[in-house]
């Protein structure tokens, strides 16, 4: 009995077995089969691919020279695509050698099927020719269709981004160098919002660079991709060792020279269509050499910039909706300039040795005043130091400083003095000692200019100006011997500055420009002049 059931499951074992074989041996045909069928597919799928982009595209164009489908996996690969602008072809905006698609098996936890990206050694370039075309166009950036080409390359939605080792390149004619941002790696996932759904960022990003080939940026967050009318993130960042004078190119644009300086900042940023939250913890500029030039060419320009940024930072104070918060800024060893061309002669004055420290910058009244402190070097060798407040308001700026130059050698203004009042000096010691403020519109404070060890006529010096020349140099040189302090021997006086800002609306930057101008340039060298101008009974009778 027991012999004959063993004969009876050996017939039942083979025929098991037979079936795992043949279902085995089909598996094994099929996927063969799907291995050898998907390199016959190549010539079909590239064609319909680089079709699909270019029906999204407006304005550019995409060449796919290579796509492989696998179908055992349902990977997609994209090899040597590149996309070019249609008004300015060479070089093209993007080139990307590998561009890989494939099923996000994690997604199929959730019920979802979507798609995994990895973009390998992407490559951005865009010049300032490209640039205006893109400026200048009717539709937005999103209008081009960028998103919906990445999307139509693949059947499912796009859940997870991973980009390696990019690169973006912008080039502006007639600069020495470009700005270039490389090794570019970005890593995304949950883009779709399949998990935490209720979450207003459910999606997390990290990406990292280098900037102009020798800082360091990475970042750190969460987004929604999915916002509207454009996504929305909150990010922690740092940022170490970029070099700045690459930023030229673009500052060129904004009358700012810069040379050298190493820019550091690490904080959180919050950006979304319904709120704006910055919160820098530390800015610091170290070692840099940045000129302002203000030029004839450029004059209406330059108030325009003034006013339009005026009143955009107006337009931020004290709204709900937008945050920012700058909790240190640091200058150190600097050189800071401005640079009149318009002048004649042409004048610069500037600081060196710069310290400047700037704490608690805020747009909201409640964060507190802010508090600035700067020392340096006047004109290479006047003791400076400026101290003061700042406090966001509704109604108009509200500051106050304190400033205080010291034996600044006057020599070294003889540019300004001859711009403004005629004349120049041999040697002196210039001082200046000033309070200014402005609260509900109206400006009060004071100027005390001081002029020491001044001698205006020096003939080896003068001797090319003509007789003329010469002879205006001899008076003003003997009024200003005569109305010298005779216990401090020094040329000063005290001005009084008080009034209200032209307008009502005024920003706080062109309140700011308004003060400088008034207060240094119309009062005080104007005040010098009459002083040095006045002849020997006048000041008697004075």
């Amino acid at each position: 009995m027991v012999e004959s059931n063993a004969i009876a499951r050996q017939p039942r074992r083979s025929m098991v077995r037979r079936i795992v074989l043949w279902f085995s041996g089909g598996i094994a045909f099929l996927l063969i089969g799907a291995f050898i069928v998907s390199f016959f597919l190549d010539g079909l799928i590239r064609p319909r691919i680089e079709a699909n982009m270019n029906a999204s595209l407006k304005g550019y164009h995409a060449t796919l020279s290579r796509a492989h489908l696998q179908l055992l996996g349902l990977t997609l690969t994209l090899r040597d695509l590149t996309i070019v602008q249609l008004a300015h072809p060479q070089p093209p905006v993007a080139t990307f050698p590998v561009m890989r698609f494939r099923i996000d098996w994690r997604g199929l936890l959730f019920g979802r099927v979507v798609a995994y990206v990895l973009l390998e050694r992407p490559k951005f370039h865009i010049d300032q020719a490209q640039l205006a075309t893109e400026r200048n166009g009717r539709s937005s950036l999103r209008q081009k269709g960028w998103q919906d080409a990445l999307q139509n390359a693949y059947p499912f939605k796009i859940n997870h981004l991973d980009v390696d080792e990019g690169d973006l390149v912008y080039v502006e004619a007639g600069a020495t160098k470009p700005l270039h941002l490389s090794h570019l790696n970005l890593d995304s996932d949950n883009i779709r919002s399949i998990q935490a759904p209720n979450n207003p960022y459910p999606s997390w990003f990290r990406a990292s660079m280098t900037i102009f080939d020798r800082g360091k940026m990475s970042l750190q967050g969460s987004a929604n991709y999915l916002m509207k009318p454009f996504p929305g993130m909150e990010t922690r960042y740092t940022v170490t060792d970029v070099p700045m004078d690459a930023l030229t190119t673009a500052s060129r644009h904004i009358n700012v020279a810069i040379l050298g300086g190493i820019f550091s900042s690490d904080g959180f940023i919050e950006y979304s269509p319904r709120v704006t939250n910055v919160d820098v913890h530390n800015v610091s500029i170290d070692a840099i050499n940045a000129t302002y030039s203000h030029l004839p060419e450029t004059t209406k320009a330059e108030a325009k910039r003034i006013n339009v940024a005026g009143k955009a930072v107006e337009k931020e104070t004290n709204r709900r909706a937008v945050n920012i918060h700058i909790r240190e800024l640091e200058i150190r060893r600097s050189r800071l300039a401005y640079d009149d061309r318009t002048g004649n002669p042409p004048f610069t004055l500037f600081i060196t040795g710069t310290d400047l420290k700037l704490m608690n910058l805020g747009n909201h009244r409640a964060q507190g005043p802010a508090r600035l402190t700067l020392s340096g070097k006047f004109m290479g060798s006047g003791d400076t130091n400026i101290t003061g407040t700042f406090l966001a308001s509704g109604e108009g700026p509200e500051f106050n400083t304190n400033i205080r130059i010291e034996n600044t050698d006057l020599t070294a203004l003889n540019p300004l003095l001859r711009a403004y009042g005629r004349f120049d000096v041999a040697h002196g010691r210039f001082t200046l000692y000033s309070q200014l403020g402005v609260k509900d519109g109206n400006i009060s404070g004071y100027a005390k200019p001081m002029f020491s060890d001044l001698k205006v006529y020096d003939y080896q010096k003068d001797k090319s100006k003509g007789l003329i020349g010469q002879t205006k140099q001899i008076l003003i040189g003997t009024a200003a011997h005569i109305f010298k302090n005779r216990e401090t021997q020094q040329v000063a006086t005290q001005i009084t500055i008080s009034g209200s800002l032209k307008k009502a609306d005024v920003s706080t930057w062109e309140a700011f420009v308004e003060i400088v101008e008034n207060a240094f340039i119309k009062t005080i060298l104007p005040g010098f002049d009459r002083e040095v101008h006045k002849t020997p009974a006048e000041n008697a009778g004075g």
